[in-house]
């Protein structure tokens, strides 16, 4: 962080306690909010919830849990006025920068050259062969293959590839994953389009429902409702998504050996508007989402809620 922004936050700590949580990577920091535990709830100490959340780059807070009925948003100088003295309000004057934007150019992208769904191609065509017997031996079933539009392709720069394509909110083609079934090749192939600009498979999630996060697109085809996050760590954009969109429960699900990611992004979810709803898998260390079967009861692991 830089020396601006340390100072910020220590003022902010000065002002409302220890922070519930820190993202530094997306610039915000989690409080108890004082408008609801002091004087909604008259306690004289934090509720523990979190609920407050300030955006130090962008210079905004807002408390989801009394954000709208108490005006509890805004820009950050009004909480800085209510909370602080006239020396904390000079200081952050000499804090505050030029207000900035950052526009993010999403690309056009194109499925890769000779991509064919496995329903469209001779079943004798030996790629088809090799491709097919490989899905199944990961247990993708037919009817899988059919609902995520799965294909393949034999023409370079992606040969030997299966294709899962991903559509937007829009049903417009976003990005697409290509795995190599060919042993000797390296195993992921994707477009240029940076993954934090898109959130895979949008149009198929449900944010009614419970939502699975997982760390890749065969993942994603084992679990209801997945949020796939082509990684183990959680873009702003799919944050923001989760924090505005979702309405049940979170539920990690990533790989077995990935245990300490898990704990960690169950901490970074867990507050706010989120809090108490974020429930995590707990794989053997040798299996991934793709051994489940659509048996999920059994691996679900309580964090200390």
């Amino acid at each position: 962080m830089s020396e601006d922004v340390d100072i910020l936050v220590d003022l902010l700590e000065k002002l409302l306690g220890k922070p519930k949580a820190h993202y530094e990577l997306k610039s915000q920091i989690t409080f108890d909010c004082p408008v609801c535990s002091y004087d909604i709830k008259g306690l004289d100490h934090g509720d523990g919830k979190g609920n407050l959340e300030i955006n130090y780059i962008k210079h905004v807070y807002k408390c989801w849990s009394c954000g709208e009925s108490h005006e509890t948003h805004g820009p950050l100088f009004r909480l800085i006025e209510k909370y602080g003295n006239k020396k904390d309000t000079k200081l952050y004057d000499l804090l505050k920068p030029e207000e900035q934007k950052r526009t993010i150019k999403i690309e056009k992208i194109k499925l890769p050259e000779g991509y064919t769904k496995f329903k469209d191609s001779n079943p004798r065509f030996i790629p088809h062969i090799e491709a097919y017997r490989y899905l199944k031996v990961r247990g993708v079933t037919d009817e899988m293959i059919e609902k995520y539009d799965i294909g393949y392709t034999v023409k370079e720069p992606f040969q030997s590839r299966i294709v899962i394509p991903s559509y937007d909110s829009e049903g417009e083609l976003n990005y697409f994953v290509a795995r190599s079934w060919v042993p000797r090749k390296m195993k992921y192939k994707n477009p240029s389009v940076p993954k934090e600009t898109i959130i895979f498979n949008e149009s198929r999630i449900n944010w009614e429902e419970d939502v699975y996060l997982c760390e890749g697109a065969f993942d994603g085809i084992f679990l209801p409702n997945p949020l796939i996050m082509l990684g183990k760590k959680l873009s702003e954009l799919m944050l923001d998504k989760l924090y505005n969109l979702a309405k049940k429960d979170i539920i990690i699900c990533l790989d077995g050996d990935a245990w300490s990611d898990t704990v960690k992004l169950f901490h970074e979810l867990n507050g706010g508007v989120l809090y108490g709803r974020i429930k995590a898998l707990k794989l053997p260390k040798d299996k991934d989402a793709c051994d489940l079967k659509g048996e999920v009861l059994e691996y679900f692991h309580d964090l200390g809620r």
